[in-house]
């Protein structure tokens, strides 16, 4: 399976500040990018309490039904059934937005506290409103099951 994580968009030096990174690696091994995980204050107790950046920025193509597909694999795996059916609708609808990308390409998801957004290259994609959509989401890399447990524990300083 191709590579899932989003990353994007450099945040601008003002209002974010990069906590933590990983590399992000396609079969456990080929390193195809790198993640970042950014705050406007990284001194906090909970890392991804809003508001909080992911940052997926690539060095080589990777199409966009492979993250579509990833984040379901890995929204499946990290909640329970019936919270799953219950937000699948919107979750096909958020995931259906990621596009084909190149080398050099950034995807970013910003957590703040009326949701969750989505941007390729500053170029915001999509946008879901809630809470619980967007630490849902969020359980695609942080959950019991991430797409990396590597990239997890970097991410989170583990």
């Amino acid at each position: 399976m191709a590579c899932l994580l989003v990353m994007g968009s450099p945040a601008q030096a003002d209002d974010w500040q990069q906590c933590h990174r990983s590399d992000v690696k396609a079969l456990r091994f080929i390193t195809v990018g790198e993640a970042r995980l950014l705050r406007q204050d990284c001194n906090v107790d909970d890392l991804l309490a809003a508001p909080m950046r992911l940052e997926f920025s690539y060095q080589r193509e990777v199409p966009g039904d492979a993250f579509a597909k990833a984040a379901m694999n890995f929204l499946e795996k990290n909640l329970s059934d019936s919270e799953f059916e219950q937000l699948k609708p919107r979750f096909e609808r958020f995931n259906s937005h990621y596009q084909d990308i190149s080398d050099g390409d950034a995807y970013s998801l910003t957590y703040r506290e009326d949701g969750l957004t989505l941007a390729l290259n500053n170029q915001l994609l999509a946008s879901e409103t809630g809470t619980t959509f967007a630490r849902y989401y969020l359980r695609i890399w942080f959950g019991e099951t991430p797409y990396s447990q590597s990239l997890k524990e970097n991410l989170l300083d583990q």
